[in-house]
């Protein structure tokens, strides 16, 4: 009984360990790019080039534009979750799925999960507008 506990610790130590790893490269960005606190100016403009955000995948590149966004309609520092950001960010994931249902019509998990951010956006725009006129409006103009 010892012996096969002693066993399944040793086998897990790994297994732990690996699990860390995976936990510790999901926090960073596939892209260094991508990363705000990377300096890139040192690198030379292949590698620039190599690493830009039109290489990325579609997921990354979504992620980096609604990190964009979300800063342009921040309307203080530690504002990530307002009305207007989160309409923002619904924006940039609509266009991406948007183009994906166009591609694969017979998609149809994603094509609900489309209507269900569509239905989320007009929801949250429809509180915007019934709490503060004035960000609904600047909200829609840019």
């Amino acid at each position: 009984m010892l012996a096969r506990t002693i066993l399944a610790t040793a086998r897990s130590a790994p297994r732990a360990a690996a699990m860390a790893r995976r936990r510790q490269l999901a926090d960073t960005p596939q892209f260094r790019l991508l990363d705000p606190a990377f300096d890139a100016s040192q690198m030379s403009e292949p590698v620039r080039r190599v690493l830009a955000l039109q290489n990325a995948s579609t997921a990354d590149a979504t992620k980096a534009r609604s990190r964009a966004v979300a800063a342009a309609f921040r309307q203080h520092d530690a504002d990530c979750g307002s009305t207007r950001v989160q309409v923002a960010r619904l924006t940039v994931e609509l266009e991406a799925l948007a183009a994906h249902v166009a591609a694969h019509p017979k998609d149809k998990h994603s094509t609900r999960g489309y209507q269900l951010k569509i239905s989320k956006r007009r929801r949250l725009l429809a509180y915007l507008k019934r709490r503060n006129p004035g960000d609904y409006d600047a909200t829609l103009q840019a």
